[in-house]
Parts: C-alpha cells; structure tokens; sequence
C-alpha cells in the first residue's frame, strides 16, 4: 500500500478547511474534498481511514498553526493558578474566532452526524478546551486554590458553557456583541464561577430552604 507523503496529507488538509470554513460546508463529502485536493478517494480514505478521520485532522492541523494553541498547551501543563486559567481563557478565546466557521458547524452537526460529533468530542473534550479547563482546575484545587466544597471537574464543566462556539454564535453573531466585550465578559464569568460555584447538593438545600 502506498505511503502519502506529508505534503499531500497538508494540501488535503487544507483544501478540506477551505471548503468547509470558507464555503460553510461542513456537510461536504469524501468525493467533494478528493476533488477540491486535486487527489482520488482512495488517496483521502489511505490519508485519514473515514470522514471522522479526517475532520479531527482537519482541526488537529490547524491547531499547529495557530500560536495560541500552544499557549494554551503550556499553561495547561503547569498553570495552578486563576491566572493561569484566565490565560488559558484569553488565549482560546484568541483562537476561537479563527476555528468558529469549523467548530460552529461541528457542534450543530455533532447531534445527527456520528463523524461531526467524533470531532467535535476529540475537539473539545478528549484533547481540547475542557481537558486544559480540567486540568488547570484541578491543579487548582490539589495546590490549595479553590474552597473545598468546589469540585474542579464541575467548575470545569460550567466554564466550558462560557466557551462553546455557540455562545460565541448567539452573542457575537446574532446579537453584536463586540469582540471585547464577549472577551471581557467571559473572564467576568469564570471569576463568578471561581468565587460562588457550590456543590449541587448544597445548591439543591438552599433552593429548598428558599422555599
């Protein structure tokens, strides 16, 4: 079986994201991409095995070209501190208008498209925004950082809310929001979340005694 060299696995990638990002057609097939790179299907089924495949490394390229990605591997490596996660924010947030015309599309088409939504979890969860919230959080929270009765794994869920591109989508997008203020108004958030975040017990005791 032939080998595809690096430069062709490169033009594939970035035919693939021209015409996803750039046409909106995420919904685009192997034969559409195969065409747009100038090669056969079979070369884009040996490069990347499946659809899936190849939007994970559709993303996964852009990622090595962007210098926020790294930023946000460093500090998620080392960073146990709210500084360190408002970083780690800054510099997703840096990033996500450059990936918002792919990521919007893979988190819409993740609930009826199995390929969409294997990016989309590879994306954001298994090597993504929530794996660096979790553990920045959790470093956080084994140094002393957070109270006791906040669990990082949940902080990191309801900072990850903040982030998602559809927020971006709804507050951006459709109801002008500025650049700057969508920025500022997520670390405003994920302040808020540090200082009053509580267990769901103990939010469901208070909500009872409100009663």
């Amino acid at each position: 079986m032939p080998k595809i060299s690096e430069e062709t696995r490169a033009n594939i990638l970035e035919a693939a994201w021209n015409l996803m990002a750039g046409a909106h057609r995420l919904d685009a097939g192997m034969a559409e991409v195969a065409a747009a790179a100038g090669v056969t299907r079979q070369t884009l089924f040996l490069a990347f095995g499946n659809r899936a495949g190849l939007l994970v490394a559709m993303a996964r390229h852009q990622d090595t070209r962007c210098d926020a990605v790294r930023a946000m591997r460093q500090i998620a490596a080392t960073g146990a501190d709210a500084a360190a996660l408002h970083a780690f924010v800054g510099a997703w947030l840096k990033y996500l208008p450059i990936v918002y015309p792919v990521a919007i599309q893979l988190e819409t088409g993740s609930l009826s498209d199995a390929d969409a939504n294997a990016a989309w979890q590879d994306r954001i969860f298994s090597q993504g925004v929530r794996l660096g919230l979790d553990r920045i959080l959790g470093q956080m929270a084994a140094g002393g950082g957070l109270r006791a009765d906040q669990d990082p794994s949940r902080l990191a869920d309801l900072c990850l809310t903040c982030l998602v591109p559809s927020t971006w989508r709804y507050l951006v997008v459709e109801r002008g929001w500025t650049t700057e203020a969508f920025v500022r108004s997520r670390h405003l958030l994920i302040d808020a979340l540090l200082r009053n975040i509580q267990p769901a017990e103990n939010v469901t005791l208070e909500s009872q005694r409100r009663m």
